[in-house]
């Protein structure tokens, strides 16, 4: 399966994001479409590239009135899957997934952040795939590599963390914006790298 994987937080959840390296999110998605996918012939064609979004979000609404129930929801951390895909210039099938947790941070370790990711995809996949059946995710899950996950540096660098507001920057007036004015805007990298050294 032709993929690719994005990772987006808030503007306001900057500092909060877990600081792993966007590897683990694309071993991950790798693993699964190797031994679950592939095997079941789900998103196999060669036609598009399928663009998974991971969003990530801080803090349960109390009171939690989203509908959706995931079976792996617990009290800590909800998951909401995408229905379906979004079929983009019939080139992109687009999936946006959320995640929305009250231990997440970005002390997160990264076999927990791999565990997240893991449950985000498979929770999509048994929403939209009634063929698939949650105790092979369940049982495969057993087999993920967890040297490998934490081969990758930790806590990762700025550029190997790769979230998409990364390369981005923002002006707090609209009147700069409107007149160009390049000295006033404010950009992510900056404005991370003076919490974090690296």
């Amino acid at each position: 399966m032709p993929f690719s994987v994005n990772r987006i937080v808030g503007l306001e959840n900057l500092l909060k994001r877990p600081r792993v390296s966007y590897k683990i999110s694309e071993y991950i998605l790798g693993f699964i479409d190797k031994e679950i996918l592939k095997p079941a012939n789900i998103l196999q064609s060669e036609k598009y590239v399928y663009e998974f979004t991971l969003s990530f979000d801080f803090g349960i609404p109390r009171p939690n009135k989203i509908l959706y129930k995931s079976p792996y929801a617990t009290d800590k951390r909800l998951y909401i899957p995408h229905n379906g895909f979004t079929t983009f210039e019939k080139t992109t099938k687009k999936i946006h997934l959320t995640f929305i947790g009250d231990d997440i941070g970005p002390d997160t370790l990264p076999t927990d952040y791999a565990d997240i990711v893991y449950t985000m995809l498979t929770d999509y996949l048994l929403y939209n795939y009634k063929k698939l059946k949650k105790e092979v995710f369940d049982s495969k899950k057993e087999l993920l590599d967890s040297n490998k996950i934490n081969s990758y540096p930790y806590p990762a660098p700025f550029g190997q963390q790769k979230y998409i507001l990364d390369e981005s920057g923002y002006v707090k007036d609209w009147d700069d914006y409107v007149n160009k004015r390049t000295d006033k805007w404010i950009y992510i990298k900056d404005e991370y790298l003076k919490h974090y050294q690296f």
